[in-house]
């Protein structure tokens, strides 16, 4: 195997390891409270459905283009070819890239953070500042990715045992105390005194953080053996899959602790665990959940460091990227990149981390894709496609309309710094094409 290419070592299930590792992490068990309180108690359940319905549409959109593009880069290659690579294709791609440098740091970095603080409950003595934890996971995962890919995709099948059996532990302690009015949001009580569905916004944004990772396969092409039909199964399975756990889990939850408690918690599982098997067996459940978080980390990092390595290699980025290590074949300045920035993000709130991956990336890729997908059925319908969305064109208009909703939600604040971001990287774009011309980008 040459050492200027990539090898292709990932099968259907090592994709679907990545790719569920990468969705489950340290969200649900962080978010929870967050979107209890958006929505004022129990009427939460709302944004958990509409996160999985965007999740499933976005998704099927997704499937399609990497059907028709199976290669490494995911959305960048997806919008350089819906636009064309010699106009506004190329404009689009690099404006995903310079919000990557953005989004994919804080995305990793809501990982580690998320690990410290579950830390903390496993070693409640432990008097380390929860920030030198954060970044020190950072630090290893950005070592553990400097190896070739064959026995990262066995290290994935590793950690995602850990995931499935945190989730099947969570879930099974509590299904003997669900109670079915979880499921019947639209009658909870709100313990705000808000009106209706109040908040909707903000708890879309916290819920959809959690399905993130679903596209994560397609960032990989190059590596994934037989990508066009590979990709789009492992994102449909994927995507169904935590669907449903998701939705169980949360339920479970909201029927054993008490409303209040859980929209306060700073470690909700934990404290669910403690209800049901005693706080010592909540301890040791919880280094699972720490396991589950390591592995999203260790996913997403890998995820976007193939994205700068495909750009770069077309000369649409920095050349560094594109350089890959002499003898293991994996981009090596990309990731020490990618964990050199998460290390600064690890000292930025939670909360702030969160709802600023969402406001950076809803325009640019996800509402620009959703487009550029119908774009490509008119302007190239001969191109073999594998796999085509069902109920075309219906699950790419409800995910256009859903990625809308969350662009307009009250969080003011952060929609302004998302089109900051889409500024600076226009303005980097233009100025980087009048001193150097543009290159041939390769199909």
């Amino acid at each position: 195997m040459s050492s200027s290419t990539l090898p292709r070592e990932i099968g259907l299930w090592r994709g679907i390891a990545l790719n569920m590792s990468e969705m489950v992490g340290i969200g649900p068990f962080i978010t929870i409270p967050l979107i209890l309180t958006a929505m004022g108690g129990g009427r939460s359940m709302l944004a958990w459905v509409l996160g999985g319905l965007l999740a499933i549409c976005d998704g099927l959109v997704t499937a399609e283009l990497a059907s028709r593009m199976p290669a490494s880069g995911g959305s960048y290659v997806f919008l350089r070819e819906a636009y064309g690579p010699a106009s506004w294709g190329r404009l689009l791609s690099f404006l995903f890239l310079f919000q990557i440098i953005f989004s994919a740091p804080l995305s990793i970095a809501s990982g580690c953070i998320g690990f410290a603080d579950y830390l903390k409950f496993a070693l409640p003595q432990m008097t380390v500042n929860p920030k030198i934890i954060a970044v020190s996971i950072c630090i290893l995962t950005t070592v553990l990715l400097l190896r070739r890919i064959d026995s990262i995709g066995r290290f994935s099948i590793f950690l995602w045992g850990g995931v499935m059996a945190t989730l099947a532990i969570v879930i099974f302690a509590g299904l003997p105390h669900l109670r079915l009015d979880a499921f019947t949001f639209w009658r909870a009580p709100r313990l705000d005194s808000a009106a209706g569905f109040t908040g909707l916004g903000v708890a879309l944004i916290y819920a959809v953080y959690d399905y993130l990772g679903y596209y994560n396969i397609a960032n990989i092409g190059d590596e994934v053996k037989d990508p066009a039909r590979t990709v789009p199964r492992v994102i449909v399975i994927s995507i169904l899959a935590i669907c449903v756990i998701y939705i169980t889990m949360n339920a479970c939850i909201v029927s054993v602790l008490p409303m209040k408690q859980a929209m306060t918690s700073k470690s909700i599982v934990g404290d669910y665990l403690t209800i049901l098997v005693g706080g010592r067996v909540a301890r040791i459940v919880t280094v699972l959940i720490l396991w589950t978080a390591f592995a999203s980390i260790f996913s997403v990092m890998l995820g976007y460091s193939r994205i700068l390595y495909a750009a770069a290699r077309d000369g649409n980025f920095f050349s560094i990227f594109g350089k890959l290590h002499p003898t293991g074949a994996y981009p090596i300045y990309a990731v020490i990149a990618l964990g050199a920035m998460a290390c600064l993000f690890c000292f930025l709130p939670l909360k702030t981390v969160l709802k600023s991956i969402l406001s950076i990336r809803a325009m640019i890729p996800f509402m620009a894709q959703i487009i550029g997908a119908h774009v490509l059925r008119r302007t190239r319908p001969d191109d073999p496609v594998p796999f085509r969305m069902w109920l075309y064109p219906i699950p790419s208009i409800v995910a256009l309309a859903l990625w809308a909703y969350i662009v307009v939600s009250p969080e003011k604040g952060f929609r302004i710094g998302g089109l900051v971001v889409i500024a600076a990287g226009a303005a980097m774009f233009f100025a980087t094409r009048r001193f150097r011309p543009a290159q041939p980008i390769q199909p």
